[in-house]
């Protein structure tokens, strides 16, 4: 297969994975965001494509739908493997900022199910940390605020409770 087909077929399958996944269909979207990471590992090492920024975008996704599936461990690594990218080059892509911020998140939720809840909370204020070194505007993203406020607030009960 030609390596432009190659890609254009990556990205449409992480582009199905994607809508699979606002359509509550976490099984798709995690087949779909497997099939991009097939294709682009199957790509020439000398493509001129950045494969490392595509496939941090596609693991922050697969994390997400790992989550949602249930598959915490499975979420977590994919988070990190995320992260490896963006702790390392995200400055150099901000458009990608909401894909980091996701990942983070993604890892905090799957440590927190794993019972890391320190770790967890670590990981949820490391997020609110980046939001912030971002510039990002509170107002516009209250939700988003509020989300990561609450997970945060919700893990703390249950220490609190397993202190008891």
């Amino acid at each position: 297969m030609k390596t432009a087909h190659v890609i254009r077929d990556m990205q449409s399958a992480y582009r199905d994975a994607d809508r699979s996944f606002q359509q509550g269909n976490y099984a798709g979207s995690v087949d779909s965001y497997n099939k991009a990471l097939h294709l682009c590992q199957s790509l020439p090492e000398d493509t001129k494509f950045d494969r490392r920024r595509f496939e941090a975008t596609v693991y922050a996704g697969l994390s997400a739908a790992l989550g949602r599936s249930g598959k915490h461990l499975e979420g977590f690594a994919a988070a990190n493997k995320a992260l490896v990218f963006y702790d390392q080059c995200g400055e150099n892509y901000p458009a990608d900022t909401g894909r980091w911020l996701m990942a983070q998140v993604n890892q905090g939720t799957a440590l927190a199910a794993l019972g890391c809840l320190d770790a967890a909370v670590e990981a949820l204020e490391r997020a609110k940390q980046i939001f912030a070194d971002k510039g990002l505007d509170p107002a516009q993203n209250m939700q988003w605020l509020e989300m990561v406020n609450g997970n945060i607030a919700a893990i703390q009960a249950r220490m609190k409770e397993l202190q008891r």
